[in-house]
């Protein structure tokens, strides 16, 4: 599915407060959803979430399937 927008992908760390702090980010990574879930699931030390706009689309964490991984809305 390709989007309008570029998406971010952002590479999370330990949680601080319940919230994964951000270690890396690859700003306008792609504008295709299933591009930036590859690349989110090569990157992760912890995790990392999808973003657009500035706004969290998805959310996976190491023990996660892509099943579970978070979607937003």
């Amino acid at each position: 599915m390709a989007n309008r927008t570029p998406l971010t992908i952002e590479v999370l760390g330990e949680c601080e407060k319940n919230n994964p702090v951000v270690v890396d980010r690859v700003k306008d990574g792609t504008i295709y959803w299933d591009e930036a879930k590859r690349i989110g699931r090569r990157l992760p030390p912890k995790g990392f979430r999808i973003l657009s706009c500035q706004q969290v689309l998805y959310e996976w964490h190491v023990g996660d399937d892509e099943a579970t991984g978070k979607h937003a809305g």
